[in-house]
């Protein structure tokens, strides 16, 4: 384990607690609900009102850090977040839950947010890759592990008291942490509209990539405890679902290294129609009891939709200047995923309640045929303009972007629209004119090897604290 590693070992412990809680209770919150008979598009604006108190997150808790520190900004928000658990033990109304997941998800992000700035202020450039990796991976077991708790049939009384003791159990380790308390970064905005001009394909991508990463975690126990499953095959099939998706952001980093980004986005939204789709005509033909289309479909979703984000954030860096750095524009993607994943239940439970059985994977083909036709429309950037692949989970604060080492490596122009716009038009217009005489031998550049290009993904190898070092520079 490296230095860095080892100075973060207190703050991983909190994280592990953090993604665990979040993990139980983003899973069965609608399990207690569907078992109470409550209706889809009810069960789906609860689990939205989540996601409301993340965005509101985003406002206010930057404010209070800044006034008040992290560690008491910690124990504030721990303590807020245990009292909104435990406040569902004593009220029934549903209005009220729905307030009181807004201050769960508020509370969640905001220390979330409070734990990565130690991150991004502490860590050396040259361990960011590293101090990243094991963030994801910490992510991904902390998560399953929460998911296992679902699969002890626990009552709502217990998975509310359970989600409170972790997060305060997360609360222990920063609490005794004697590193100095780093600054948060200035805020800055940019268009999404103006985004969505330079990079639509980045913006959609991380848009689709939360509605149906969050819309699964969300509405996908609901939906399968309707279709007969029992808690224990909920969970499995949950679990395969986080299986898949961290054994595939390697390989797709690597994939995404050689034919570009917006080739493996358009595989990833082939397979997830295609399997949706497939699942769709086996509930129709199989008894409704049969767990095993939902179990394939939980392993490939996990598989092309896990690291939807991370490409899509690929994908904006490559058509960006080398030089120019891309920190907001991550925030503007992160932005967009979680207004995906805002929305996600309310179509979701609309869908369920409608179309019932065939609501749920209607949703998830619907859309990959939507990013299918968005990536189709785009065009390929040449290896030589590439980026580097870098894990970037989705469901984290805006402060994680100051992570991304890419933005060391001579990246030191702030982010300009018009000339981020302009050089976007430029590698496009290279591209055309670099495929038009390869059309005629049959070759395309994407088919060529990489050479240089490296990749940060949550399980990557030794070389990956090298990765923005050694990617092929922008011209």
């Amino acid at each position: 384990m490296t230095s860095s590693s080892t100075r973060f070992l207190h703050l991983f412990g909190s994280m592990f607690f953090l993604f665990a809680g979040y993990g139980l209770f983003l899973n069965s919150a609608g399990v207690r609900l569907a078992q109470m008979g409550v209706s889809n598009i009810a069960i789906g604006a609860l689990n939205a009102s989540f996601f409301v108190g993340a965005a509101l997150s985003t406002v206010a808790a930057h404010r209070i850090v800044s006034r008040v520190g992290h560690i008491r900004s910690f124990g504030v928000f721990g303590a807020l977040f245990a009292m909104a658990a435990l406040g569902h033990l004593m009220v029934n109304q549903l209005w009220a839950w729905g307030a009181l997941r807004a201050v769960l998800g508020f509370c969640y992000f905001s220390l979330l947010m409070v734990v990565e700035s130690w991150f991004t202020e502490r860590s050396a450039p040259h361990k960011r890759v590293k101090v990243l990796a094991l963030y994801n991976l910490v992510y991904y077991v902390a998560f399953t592990a929460g998911i296992g708790l679902l699969s002890l049939k626990l009552s709502s009384n217990h998975i509310f008291t359970l989600a409170a003791i972790l997060v305060m159990a997360a609360m222990l380790p920063v609490g005794l942490t004697r590193m100095a308390e780093p600054d948060l970064p200035p805020r800055q905005r940019i268009s999404l509209p103006r985004l969505l001009s330079i990079t639509p394909l980045a913006l959609v991508g991380s848009f689709l990539g939360g509605l149906m990463v969050n819309g699964f975690f969300t509405m996908s126990s609901v939906f399968l405890l309707q279709q007969g499953m029992n808690l224990k095959q909920i969970s499995f099939n949950l679990t395969l679902a986080m299986i898949g998706g961290f054994c595939a952001q390697l390989p797709l980093a690597r994939l995404s290294n050689r034919y570009g980004r917006r080739n493996i986005i358009l595989l990833c939204a082939v397979l997830t129609a295609l399997v949706s789709v497939g699942v769709l005509l086996a509930m129709w033909q199989w008894p409704r009891q049969n767990p095993l289309p939902h179990y394939v479909a939980a392993t490939v979703f996990g598989v092309t939709l896990f690291a939807l984000y991370s490409l899509s954030l690929a994908r904006a860096n490559d058509v960006l200047p080398n030089n120019m750095n891309t920190v907001e524009v991550s925030r503007s993607l992160l932005f967009s995923y979680g207004l995906g994943s805002l929305v996600s239940p309310l179509i979701l439970g609309v869908a369920m309640e409608q179309v019932y059985r065939y609501g749920f994977y209607g949703v998830y083909a619907a859309s990959a045929m939507i990013l299918l036709l968005v990536a189709i429309q785009q065009k390929p950037v040449p290896q030589a303009k590439r980026s580097v692949f870098v894990g970037m989970p989705g469901d984290t604060s805006p402060v994680l972007a100051d992570l991304d080492p890419r933005n060391e490596a001579g990246a030191d122009e702030p982010f300009d629209e018009q000339l981020a716009q302009q050089h976007a038009e430029q590698v496009f217009d290279e591209a055309a004119d670099e495929r038009l005489p390869e059309n005629d031998t049959g070759e395309t550049d994407d088919a060529a090897p990489t050479a240089h290009a490296e990749t940060a993904a949550p399980n990557a190898g030794t070389d990956a604290d090298t990765a923005a070092e050694d990617s092929p520079p922008k011209p």
